[in-house]
């Protein structure tokens, strides 16, 4: 399997774990990576300003993979829903795909819509399967619980195909076991981790982020992943501004992404994973993992 990575803003320029973690374990699942070169934002910063170039962005990281003849991944679940849904209105709106691609004419590109779109989720799940999952792992993990928080564009809005859905069993946690650990299911975990409110309203956003954390913890959890990262950059990064806004100490629990913790089970070390670099405690999950 090969894919364009397209790996958008946040990712590339804040969330390192998440891409060498990335990195890391997909090409040891079969999985060949490609990076492109000249990319572009996915337009959704831009989307309260213009309602078209967000479709010419999506669009034209369409066109390039085309280009290529791959189909691409998407980490991020905002790009991946920016990209979904310009892939349904231009579908729907031929003048709009018209317009779009007299633009990306003067690059000598073409969007026809043969490329697919897919979240790690996805690949991981759909693509790769638990079961291949399972059989390569070299190290079983634990059976410790661990908490899912798939972010809201994974499962909203329902008017696009989305990777999971709130009416069955996630996806993700089906990956959860599939190395070893247990998913432990809490009841907010399909809710917003806060990060959509703060630029708006920082301390509600991290009222929200500590409201998650503690939820985990009250349900028994050692710690909770993503695949998401705006949800790992509230979860992870802020557990600090949780605990002076809420002036609770026990808003603790280590935060990180899915793919590190496979990574470990294929046998990758820490740094390789990016775990050095994670702000919640998870030198105390990795020590429970080495018992």
């Amino acid at each position: 399997m090969r894919f364009l990575l397209y790996l958008g803003c946040t990712t590339a320029t804040k969330q390192y774990g998440y891409e060498l973690s990335l990195r890391g374990t997909l090409p040891l699942l079969g999985v060949e990576l490609e990076y492109p070169k000249d990319m572009n934002c996915c337009g959704v910063p831009m989307k309260g300003i213009s309602r078209f170039y967000p479709y010419y962005a999506c669009a034209r990281i369409m066109a390039i993979a085309e280009s290529q003849g791959l189909d691409i991944v998407s980490p991020c679940n905002g790009c991946h829903l920016n990209l979904t849904e310009t892939i349904y209105k231009l579908k729907l709106n031929p003048p709009l795909m018209n317009a779009v691609n007299e633009l990306l004419r003067e690059e000598g590109l073409r969007y026809t819509g043969k490329a697919t779109v897919y979240h790690p989720v996805e690949v991981l799940h759909d693509k790769i399967g638990v079961e291949k999952i399972t059989s390569a792992i070299k190290r079983k993990l634990p059976e410790m619980p661990v908490s899912s928080h798939p972010g809201c564009h994974l499962i909203r809005p329902t008017e696009f195909p989305r990777p999971e859905t709130r009416n069955g069993p996630l996806k993700l946690d089906r990956l959860i076991e599939a190395i070893g650990l247990r998913a432990r299911d809490y009841p907010e975990k399909y809710e917003c981790c806060g990060a959509a409110i703060l630029p708006y309203s920082p301390e509600a956003a991290i009222r929200v982020t500590a409201s998650r954390i503690k939820k985990a913890l009250a349900v028994g959890s050692r710690a909770i992943t993503s695949l998401c990262p705006y949800c790992i950059e509230m979860l992870d990064g802020k557990q600090d501004a949780a605990k002076t806004i809420t002036g609770d100490q026990s808003v603790s629990i280590p935060a990180l992404y899915y793919t590190q913790l496979l990574g470990l089970a294929l046998g990758l070390d820490e740094k390789e994973l990016g775990m050095n670099l994670n702000m919640s405690p998870v030198e105390v999950l990795l020590e429970e993992m080495r018992v």
